[in-house]
C-alpha cells in the first residue's frame, strides 16, 4: 500500500529500494507495527486475546 501511494506521488522504485532510505528505514516498519497493533486490539475487543 506505501509503496503503490509512493509511486503515485512520483518516487520511483530504485528511490523505493534505495538504502538507507525513508520507505524502508522508518515508514515500512512503522506502518507494520501500526498494522499488527490494530490486528491485536481488534483481536482482544472481540475477546480473542488478553
Amino acid at each position: 500500500m506505501l509503496r503503490k501511494i509512493a509511486k503515485e506521488r512520483g518516487l520511483e522504485s530504485s528511490e523505493l529500494d534505495a538504502s538507507p532510505g525513508e520507505y524502508e528505514d522508518c515508514l515500512q516498519p512503522t506502518a507494520e507495527q501500526w498494522y499488527q497493533n490494530g490486528i491485536k486490539d481488534a483481536d482482544m475487543k472481540m475477546g480473542e486475546r488478553y
